[in-house]
């Protein structure tokens, strides 16, 4: 007579109500100021300072949006940050790429131009303010597009090469390699194998960029 093996039934996971409720204390931690930005938003000004405060507004209103964006040129505002800022954005992307790889490959200006690219951060920008403004009013570039642009691509660019700079060295050179034994150009090899593998590290200096430039405008 053959023995049956007893069936096992599967353990119940217990259910880590601790863990469940720490992470919703977090969360609403996290979101509260959110939703408390947007409740203020929203609401009248006569319910800003009501005891006990308003926490649902029952009567919700965009005065305060359309006076931010129309009455006080909010609008204007916005549209030149975005003009400016992902213009800077993709120069800085752009020129970054490029010498972050001359350097990561090619050593350009021998071991110390990295770090001398870098040291240009050192300096804070409020320090040659009043030379750029010297510079800018005498080429005519004062109050321009085209100035600050110029002038946010210089100050995020070392950033955004010593970002790229590490994925460029990170990345093995035998698949370049391979790419010029296919017949690829130096530059299509780089366009073509080096320029993707390198993504991450050019969405992550353009995401830089673009606060960089976003919060001083």
């Amino acid at each position: 007579m053959v023995a049956v093996a007893p069936v096992r039934r599967p353990k119940r996971r217990s259910i880590p109500v601790g863990r469940i409720l720490l992470l919703g204390f977090f969360l609403v931690f996290v979101l509260w100021p959110l939703y408390w930005m947007f409740n203020t938003s929203i609401k009248p000004s006569d319910d800003y300072l009501t005891v006990p405060p308003v926490w649902f507004p029952t009567a919700p209103t965009l005065v305060h949006y359309e006076a931010a964006l129309f009455a006080y040129r909010g609008l204007d505002g916005l549209i030149n940050s975005l003009i400016i800022s992902l213009s800077a954005t993709v120069l800085s992307a752009l020129f970054g790429t490029l010498m972050a790889y001359s350097l990561a490959r090619y050593n350009t200006g021998g071991q110390h131009l990295s770090f001398w690219v870098l040291s240009q951060r050192f300096l804070p920008p409020i320090g040659i303010v009043l030379p750029v403004f010297l510079i800018y009013r005498g080429v005519g570039l004062y109050d321009t597009h085209i100035g600050l642009i110029i002038a946010y691509t210089v100050f995020t660019l070392p950033v955004s090469v010593w970002m790229m700079f590490a994925y460029f060295r990170g990345m093995p050179k035998s698949m370049e390699e391979a790419a010029l034994v296919d017949g690829c150009t130096r530059w299509e090899a780089f366009w073509r194998v080096a320029v993707p593998l390198a993504a991450p590290g050019i969405v992550a200096a353009a995401v830089f960029a673009f606060i960089a430039c976003w919060t001083e405008f």
